[in-house]
């Protein structure tokens, strides 16, 4: 098992395990996949702020709209409103890790 992979699931475990220390809320954000570090973000529009989705189960939700497949990597952005639930505190400047909950309006951009 790589060095990523251990990672990620040390992460999952941390943060599954702790104490949300922000509420869940509903946020208007643009979901994308990068798979060169199989990471998905949804950048929080209109601010600076981003969110590192958590969990299988949230990306499943999201590839519900955005499917990945090699052909189409980076291809479509999903634009929605997410209820997300933070798995730990703002920090300015620093990805916040989330759980989704609900994704709601969802709307499929291809990207240029």
């Amino acid at each position: 098992m790589s060095k990523m992979k251990i990672l990620a699931i040390c992460i999952m475990f941390f943060a599954l395990t702790a104490s949300a220390e922000e509420p869940c809320r509903v946020i208007q954000g643009r979901a994308d996949f990068y798979s060169g570090d199989g990471q998905m973000f949804i950048w929080h529009i209109g601010t600076h702020h981003t969110f590192w989705v958590l969990d299988d189960a949230s990306q499943e939700r999201i590839f519900k709209y955005i499917p990945y497949t090699p052909e189409n990597e980076g291809m479509n952005s999903l634009f929605a409103d997410f209820t997300i639930c933070p798995t730990e505190g703002y920090r300015r400047g620093a990805s916040q890790f989330v759980i989704v909950k609900q994704i709601a309006h969802p709307k499929v951009r291809r990207v240029r």
